[in-house]
């Protein structure tokens, strides 16, 4: 999870600071109820809030490992963290999923990579590589495209998973305006409905 002080700029605006800090801690916590049925659950973070979400949904908070080093430089360093405390097979989710479910992302199990992309199809929402450390994270513009090729290289089977709920994410007002009418975890429509509540919508 990027720090929540540079958390949904893009719906500043709309929304306040805190109203944004408040709807990114909720579809977190979302993301982890939904990832519960894995053997271990990371969350990286470079927030107490964060951390205290995690914790609540019976995550482990491991802080970023790569402070200011960009997205694929936690993902990986966390990568090589897991593998050395065992992880044969890791999924990475984003944050901002506040559709996840645990069938969702249960769909994406199996060897080699799958991937569920986002609602433009070029992106990644999320992430299963078998072995853990198979191919690199590669988030970015054309991920989907990059992983693919990188699943290829290393002569491993590649899948997409086309899950609605996966692709969506919040990052715009119009997002926002969609998210509203989809089936999302309940600590994400508890902060839409105080959005709703505050004329916000």
């Amino acid at each position: 999870m990027k720090p929540l002080a540079r958390a949904k700029l893009r719906l500043a605006v709309l929304l306040t600071p805190e109203q944004r800090r408040a709807l990114s801690l909720a579809m977190l916590a979302d993301v982890v109820a939904a990832a519960r049925g894995f053997d271990a659950v990371w969350v990286l973070h470079s927030d107490p809030d964060a951390a205290e979400v995690a914790r609540a949904g019976g995550a482990e908070p491991r802080p970023d490992p790569t402070p200011e080093a960009g997205l694929n430089a936690s993902l990986n360093a966390a990568t090589v963290q897991a593998v050395r405390a065992g992880a044969t097979r890791a999924l990475i989710v984003s944050a901002d999923l506040p559709g996840a479910s645990a069938d969702a992302l249960a769909a994406l199990r199996g060897p080699g990579v799958g991937l569920a992309p986002d609602r433009g199809g070029t992106g990644t929402n999320a992430l299963w590589r078998a072995p853990a450390d198979v191919i690199p994270a590669a988030y970015g513009p054309g991920s989907r495209t990059i992983h693919e090729q990188l699943a290829v290289a290393a002569g491993v089977p590649f899948r997409v998973i086309n899950a609605p709920l996966l692709a969506l994410d919040i990052d715009t007002p119009e997002d926002l305006r969609a998210t509203a009418a989809a089936p999302v975890g309940a600590a994400t429509r508890a902060a839409l409905d105080a959005l709703a509540a505050a004329g916000i919508h």
